[in-house]
C-alpha cells in the first residue's frame, strides 16, 4: 500500500484582508500553502482557491480558539502563524482609558489569543514558526504615539518571551518591523496629492529614499517562516529601507557636516 500524499502546509494569517496580511497570505498561496486569512473585515477576492477568509476579532478569545481549532480540523493542523492584524490608533497625552483598553486588547493580546490557541496545533508540526508584525515605531519615540509605540514595543517582548516558551515545542518565533510601507493606512494619509507628492517627503525617512511595498515585508516574513531560517529565533527583523540606521543629519543632503571630527 502506497503511503498517503503529504498533506499541504497551513498558514493562518491574521489582518488578511489588506495591506501586509494580503500581502503575505497571497506569497504563502502562491507557495502552495493552505491559508487561513483571518480579519475583521471581508477579505477581496485573491483569485486563490488556497486562501479561505474567516470573520475574526482578535481581541475575542473565545472566537479565536473556536476559529483556530475549526482551521486545524478541516485542513490538517496549523504550520504556520503570522499576526498582521493590528489597531493603527495613535493617541498621546490626550489618550483615554477606553482607547488604551482597545488598542491593547487588540495589537498585544490579539495576538497572544492567537499564538495560545494554535499552540497545540504548532507544536505538532515539524518546522512550526511564528511571525509577529511589530514596527520602527517599536524602537523610536514619535509625537503623541503613546498608543502605537508603546503596544508595537510590547510585540517586540512579547516575541522573544514567546520564542523562549515555545522553543521546548520546536516552534520558532520571531518579529518583523516595517518602515514606512505603501499599505490602506498610508495612503489614506497621503489623500492630499497621493504617492506622487507624498513618497518623496516621506521617502526621505529611509536611506532607500522610497516608501516600502506589502510585498517586500511578506518576503521577510516568509523567509523567517522557512527552512533558511531554521537557526533563526526570538529576533526582530527590521523591514524599513534603513530608517533605523539613520541618524540626526538624515541623508545628509542639506547637512554642512563634511565628514571630519
Amino acid at each position: 500500500m502506497e503511503n498517503a500524499a503529504p498533506r499541504p502546509k497551513v498558514a493562518l494569517v491574521t489582518g488578511a484582508a489588506s495591506g501586509i496580511g494580503r500581502a503575505t497570505a497571497e506569497l504563502f498561496a502562491e507557495r502552495g500553502y493552505t491559508v487561513a486569512a483571518l480579519d475583521i473585515a471581508e477579505s477581496p477576492s485573491s483569485g486563490s482557491a488556497r486562501i479561505h477568509p474567516l470573520l475574526v476579532d482578535v481581541a475575542d478569545r473565545d472566537r479565536v480558539g473556536a476559529a483556530v481549532d475549526e482551521v486545524a480540523a478541516t485542513h490538517g493542523g496549523i504550520d504556520v502563524v503570522v499576526n498582521c492584524a493590528a489597531s493603527f490608533l495613535a493617541r498621546g497625552v490626550d489618550v483615554t482609558p477606553q482607547e488604551w483598553d482597545s488598542v491593547l486588547r487588540i495589537n498585544v493580546q490579539g495576538i497572544s489569543n492567537v499564538v495560545q490557541a494554535a499552540h497545540p496545533h504548532l507544536a505538532r508540526s515539524e518546522g512550526a514558526a511564528v511571525v509577529n508584525t511589530a514596527s520602527i515605531s517599536a524602537h523610536v519615540a514619535q509625537p503623541q504615539r503613546w498608543t502605537y509605540n508603546t503596544t508595537k514595543s510590547a510585540i517586540v517582548g512579547l516575541t522573544r518571551c514567546m520564542a523562549m516558551d515555545l522553543a521546548a515545542d520546536g516552534i520558532r518565533v520571531n518579529s518583523v518591523s516595517p518602515g514606512w510601507i505603501w499599505t490602506p493606512e498610508v495612503a489614506a494619509a497621503a489623500a492630499d496629492g497621493g504617492r506622487e507628492r507624498w513618497e518623496p517627503v516621506w521617502g526621505r525617512f529611509h536611506l532607500l529614499r522610497r516608501l516600502g511595498e506589502a510585498a517586500e515585508v511578506a518576503a521577510a516574513i516568509g523567509f523567517l517562516c522557512s527552512p533558511d531560517a531554521s537557526f533563526i529565533t526570538g529576533v526582530d527583523l527590521p523591514v524599513d529601507g534603513g530608517y533605523l540606521a539613520m541618524g540626526p543629519e538624515g541623508l545628509g543632503d542639506s547637512s554642512s557636516f563634511a565628514g571630519s571630527a
